[in-house]
């Protein structure tokens, strides 16, 4: 496992900042990388709401129809990111789900960041509770699903999002 965390950090090292992000990602505690821009403080989306209106960070037709378009899935978009773009910050999580959440609004057409945070809180959340071999080829197996629902991140999932379910097709 430590030979598999040291390998992710390895993959795309360097001092620039990765290519999807403008100016580089910047005060994010314990990194040297970007110049440029500040980072916001925004939220995980809102959830609730009063008098039927809607429920959740991804819950309106502009991001519903952005998850539906999405290929490979928007969970799977946000593994790959992890993987890849933001594997430099697994050992930092406020960090790492920084990086995720704007890989994951830059690769999906037409996400909100409110909702593209969902997906990165999805994914922190894995990565926290140690389901990252268990997610690592599939996002919607049943080890990683279940993986997922018992450290509650499915939970947390379905309320930032404002939509039931954990985002897989069904079996």
């Amino acid at each position: 496992m430590v030979a598999l965390m040291v390998a992710l950090m390895l993959v795309g090292c360097g001092d620039e900042a990765p290519p999807w992000s403008p100016g580089g990602i910047t005060n994010i505690p314990g990194t040297i990388t970007g110049g440029g821009g500040t980072s916001g403080t925004g939220g995980m989306g809102g959830v609730g709401g009063s008098g039927g209106g809607a429920s959740g960070a991804c819950d309106n037709p502009s991001d519903l129809d952005a998850i539906e378009g999405a290929a490979p899935s928007i969970r799977d978009i946000a593994r790959n990111c992890g993987l890849t773009s933001c594997a430099l910050f697994v050992l930092n999580g406020p960090a790492y789900q920084i990086c995720v959440d704007a890989c994951v609004e830059s690769s999906v057409e037409g996400l909100s960041t409110p909702c593209a945070r969902c997906y990165g809180a999805l994914e922190r959340c894995g990565r926290d509770a140690i389901c990252f071999e268990s997610c690592s080829l599939n996002t919607c197996s049943s080890f990683c699903t279940n993986c997922l629902a018992a450290a509650g991140c499915i939970t947390e999932f379905e309320e930032c999002r404002g939509l039931p379910g954990d985002d897989c097709p069904p079996p």
